[in-house]
């Protein structure tokens, strides 16, 4: 158990996934302080926006290392906001192991994307570049929230190769931006081909050892 801790202590931040009634959400946390019966960590308000699990939520906790990507799971046992930042007091991480979820493995790469939207017949077409991306999904920014739709495709443009995919609306972090309300929408790739998942996953090791 001790390994997991000294990863945990490492990092700058770490995720956290949880559900609410109907999506997964994940948030970045920091370590404040380890005690012998639960963990503090920290958020930011302003990068985590009205996503933030509540008392009572489960967890689990990823940490992403050399050595593979660490799992735990914890449950919320308080909640404190002072404005800038929220503090969850955590049971102490259980179940620990350790995976090789490669395809998991985020990086804040700027890809540019076409993404084309169905919606009761009509065609929405979205260009851009990603906020980040990984073996399975991508995070873009746009102005509007993201409407009900029928179907997505994503066409995404590295140096060398396009992807193209269907694609899943997973869920929105808000924010703001020059003063201007601004939404970060993740998508689930769901029907990308395995080779595609394995190249995408090492453009983003590469990026992280640039």
């Amino acid at each position: 158990m001790a390994d997991i801790f000294e990863e945990y202590k490492n990092l700058k931040s770490f995720e956290v996934e949880f559900f609410d009634d109907v999506y997964m959400h994940r948030i970045m946390c920091k370590i404040k302080n380890i005690e012998p019966e639960k963990m503090l960590i920290i958020s930011d308000n302003a990068k985590t926006g009205d996503i933030k699990p509540k008392v009572g939520d489960n967890l689990t906790l990823n940490v992403y290392s050399e050595n593979g990507i660490y799992n735990s799971i914890s449950k919320v046992l308080d909640v404190t906001d002072d404005g800038e930042n929220t503090i969850y007091s955590i049971s102490y991480p259980s179940q620990n192991k350790v995976t090789q979820r490669r395809e998991y493995f985020r990086a804040d790469l700027h890809i540019p994307f076409k993404m084309t939207v169905q919606r009761a017949g009509k065609e929405d077409i979205l260009y851009g570049e990603t906020l980040n991306i990984c073996g399975k999904g991508i995070c873009i920014k746009n102005s509007k929230p993201f409407l009900p739709y029928d179907s997505i495709e994503v066409l995404l443009t590295f140096k060398n190769k396009e992807i193209s995919t269907k694609a899943e609306y997973v869920y929105t972090r808000t924010g703001v931006e020059d003063g201007r309300p601004i939404f970060q929408h993740a998508f689930m790739l769901t029907t990308i081909a395995q080779a595609d998942v394995d190249f995408i996953v090492g453009q983003c090791f590469l990026y992280q050892l640039s």
